[in-house]
This record gives structure tokens, sequence and C-alpha cells, in this order.
């Protein structure tokens, strides 16, 4: 399981930044590139939703096998265009394989691990997705701009392998399981919308900071720093803000790491020397990779064990969404407004989240009062 996250997160690290560089260096306009890049994200949350209704009970390898190696042949085809509706349809397809991907591993990790090691091996699972993100995002842009295609290749050839390790070495059969028969949605609002707001400024970042980076003058070898430096910074601040969020609480933990972002990444934006850039992606990452998992360990509480399948969906569907909303409103607000507003919607959105948290937070003080008197 760790060597398929190592090579799907290898995988990942080419496809969602470098597409975008490709599109900027074959002069594609910012709001197709917006466009493109969300529809990533857009279908993954619909492969996501029609896993969870579709698929309950049902063999996931082979559904699984056969998104990743879509995924990989729409991988190598990729460099090879220069058209925006080909780009479009593309991304489409690789969004709907990796959510047969991220669908059938959740089942597997559930499947094959015990209840009380389901957090420490989820955190190797998702350790080893960051490292391989983090290598092929640092090193894809500099072989890309050598021999264009030759990174889209490497990560067809990943999406292969662990289709191949996936078929032969997991054992049994994955099976989606059953639905719990109750709505979850309003008891999960909150993390929820965390899910959203994480997806949202996540894939700003591996979208469009490249794209910010080469508007800025920065030469296309070296945007894949400021990435890497954010994911690097995600890695590191995974252990101290979860081990922070078990002395505080996740959602308190959660809110807190929300409003800290929203300083972080205005940093990035007004920072005049690509050293300062630099220092605000790490400190960015450090808070802004922790809000995956605080925001699904939230779920996890407020929901029984019954329900957590459908709460997992959900909570896939709502990052897919947010996702695909990032790139598409943040090229938006580039074109309309300049290069510096990469980041104006999210932090618009952050503060949103905020302030629904605080409105939660004083209606459920107002039950519990209402319930004393009683």
């Amino acid at each position: 399981m760790y060597g398929i996250a190592l090579l799907v997160g290898t995988s990942v690290g080419v496809i969602n930044p470098l597409s975008t560089t490709h599109m900027t260096a074959n002069h594609g306009e910012e709001i197709w590139i917006g466009v493109i890049s969300s529809s990533y994200f857009f279908f993954m949350a619909l492969g996501s939703m029609a896993a969870d209704r579709t698929m309950r009970g049902t063999d996931m390898k082979r559904v699984i096998t056969s998104g990743l190696l879509l995924t990989a042949v729409c991988s190598a085809l990729f460099p090879l265009f220069t058209v925006n509706a080909v780009w479009l349809l593309l991304m489409s397809l690789m969004g709907i394989g990796i959510s047969c991907n991220m669908m059938g591993l959740q089942t597997a990790l559930h499947s094959l691990t015990g209840e009380k090691s389901l957090g420490m091996v989820s955190g190797m699972y998702s350790l080893c997705f960051a490292l391989g993100l983090i290598a092929s995002s640092a090193l894809a842009p500099m072989v890309y701009d050598q021999v264009a295609w030759l990174p889209f290749a490497f990560s067809s050839f990943c999406l292969v392998l662990a289709s191949a390790v996936i078929h032969f070495k997991l054992p049994g059969t994955l099976v989606i399981p059953g639905r719990a028969g109750k709505k979850v949605l309003s008891k999960i609002n909150l993390p929820l919308f965390g899910a959203f707001v994480y997806g949202f400024g996540e894939t700003i970042v591996v979208a469009l900071y490249p794209l910010y980076l080469i508007r800025e003058h920065v030469a296309v070898a070296q945007t894949g720093y400021g990435l890497s430096i954010f994911a690097v910074g995600s890695i590191l601040g995974l252990l101290p803000v979860t081990y922070l969020a078990d002395r505080i609480g996740c959602k308190r933990c959660l809110i807190l790491c929300v409003a800290i972002s929203i300083f972080t990444l205005l940093g990035i934006v007004n920072s005049g020397s690509m050293p300062l850039r630099l220092l605000f992606s790490f400190a960015s990452g450090f808070i802004i990779g922790p809000l995956y998992p605080l925001a699904m360990a939230l779920t996890a509480q407020v929901l029984t064990p019954a329900e957590r399948s459908s709460g997992n969906a959900l909570f896939t569907t709502f990052y897919g969404f947010g996702s695909a909303a990032g790139p598409f409103l943040s090229s938006i607000a580039m074109n309309a407004w300049g290069n510096q507003h990469l980041f104006t919607v999210c932090v618009l959105l952050f503060c949103l989240f905020l302030a629904h948290a605080a409105i939660t937070r004083k209606g459920s003080k107002v039950r519990v009062t209402k319930e004393e008197l009683l």
C-alpha cells in the first residue's frame, strides 16, 4: 500500500502542476487554464459520487486498475497536443481515473487495517504520497525544460506500475461497504466546509502557483521550488499540528490553522523576492497541509462507525468540488484584477469558514442552554 501511495503521489506531482506549465508554455489563456485545471478535480468529485452511489458491494480492484490505466494513457497524450478542447477532455478523464483510485484505496485501508492502527497506517500512506509528490514536483519542471514529453511519460509509467501492484499484490477482494441508510450531511457541515476550503487553497498552489511564478518572471525550471517547499511544510507540519489537535481539540485546531493561513497566503503574493515567497510557501504548507487530516478526524468524531463510509464519500466529494473551484475562480480573479490576486478568493473563503464556525459554535451554545433550562 505504501508503494502504491508513493507511485501515485509521484504521478500526481507531475500531472497537476506540469499540466499548467505546459499550457502556459504553449500560450494558453488564463481562463482556459483555470477551466482545464478545475475539470480534473470536478470530475474527480463526480467520480467519487458515482462510485459511492453505484458501486456498493462490488469488487473495486478492477475499477481501480482501469482508472489508473486510463489516467496513464491520458497523461502520456497530454504534452502531444496544444488544443484546449483536447486538454479539457484529457484532464477530465484523468480526474475520473484518480477518483476510482481514491475510493478504492480508502476501502483497502479500511479493509486491511485494524481499527487501532488505522490512524497510523493512514498517516504513513499520506506521508508516502507526499514524498512522491515533492520529488516529482521539484524535478519534473527541470526535465520538462529539456524534454517536454518525458515527465508525462514517467507519470504514466508510475501509474501502470501502481496498477500492476494493485492487481497482483493486494490480497482478496476490495468491496465498498453498504450504505448506513442515514443522512449525515447535516452532522458534518463544518468539516465538509473544511475539506472544501482545503481543496480550494491546495489546488491553487498546485495548479496556479507555477503560473503566478512564470508571470513574475521566474524561470520555468525554478517554478517547482515553490510547490516543493509548500509540500515539505505540509509534511513537517502534520505531526506537530495534529499533536496539538489532540491537546486542544480538532475543531479548535482546525479553526486556528485556517486563521493563520490567511496571513501566510497573503505573504506569498506580497513578497518582493523569491526567498521570501519560499519562506511563506513553507509556512503556508505547514499550516494548510494539516487541514485535511484535521477535518477528516473531526468527521470521524461526529459520525458513528456505520455512518463513516458515507461521510468519507461526502468528504471526498466536497474536497473535489473545492479543488475544482479553486483554479477556476482564482484564474478569473487573476485575469480581472491582476497577478497579485492569486489567493484573493481563497482568503475570502477562509474568512467565511471562520464566520461559519463562529455562528455554529454560538448556535450550539444556545441549544445547550435551552436543554439545560428544560
